[in-house]
């Protein structure tokens, strides 16, 4: 029970109010729970290669960094693969929203680990996307000439065709660099780090009815093929 109470609200409203608030404490307490037990994951195995990508921040663009490289100081890396094929006029827009997010948030992150985001497409295109969207912050790399997101099974056999978006955690520790953690639900599996959606869940209309985020481009690919399998498995 909450002693708060806000200008001219009714005792039902309260009621209601508090009910919401233990589920909400409920919420919390479970989310935390999770996190302890991912903290106890033994680790994987050993990173496959040490894998060269080619920069795609304005500071370094189409400068080769290995994937070691990408920790700089720190002991962990959080790494998400962006839905971005070679041939792609845009990327898939929902993970353009996760990334805006993720641009700002690199700041504090990287106080305690390295953050980065790879994409398929080649450094110059997604550099050239980055700018349209302002990010600045978060280190952006090409895996155009390795196979990374192949190995880590966030692309299919045709990078055009099938890509996935996963968010990987790797862990740098005396024998090597080890694979930690990786988002591994069907559907849902990015939501809790995603601000777009989570704030929509605070309003009374939640989030829109929509099959992907909102946004102010199109992007043809995944329209034509990710959204159009989404309504067959629908239906």
């Amino acid at each position: 029970m909450t002693d708060l109470r806000y200008p001219n609200e009714t005792p039902e409203y309260r009621k209601a109010r508090n009910a919401l608030l233990k589920e909400e404490e409920a919420l919390v307490a479970k989310a935390r729970a999770v996190a302890e037990l991912r903290r106890k994951l033994p680790l994987s195995g050993k990173l496959k290669h040490d894998y060269v990508f080619i920069s795609a921040n304005d500071r370094d663009l189409g400068r080769e960094i290995r994937f070691s490289e990408l920790f700089g100081d720190h002991e962990t890396l959080l790494i998400y693969s962006m839905m971005f094929g070679p041939s792609w006029d845009h990327p898939c827009p929902s993970c353009t929203s996760l990334v805006d997010g993720f641009d700002r948030a690199s700041v504090s992150v990287t106080r305690h680990a390295a953050f980065a985001v790879v994409a398929k497409a080649p450094a110059k295109k997604l550099n050239e996307w980055a700018k349209s969207r302002g990010w600045s912050q978060i280190r952006l790399v090409s895996a155009e000439q390795n196979e990374y997101l192949q190995d880590y099974l966030c692309q299919g056999t045709d990078p055009d065709k099938t890509l996935f978006p996963v968010m990987h955690v790797f862990v740098r520790r005396d024998d090597g660099i080890r694979h930690f953690w990786a988002t591994e639900m069907e559907e849902n599996h990015v939501d809790t780090i995603w601000a777009y959606w989570n704030l929509m869940d605070l309003t009374p209309e939640g989030r829109p009815d929509v099959d992907t985020t909102p946004q102010d481009f199109r992007s043809h690919y995944p329209e034509e093929h990710y959204l159009k399998r989404l309504g067959e498995r629908a239906g």
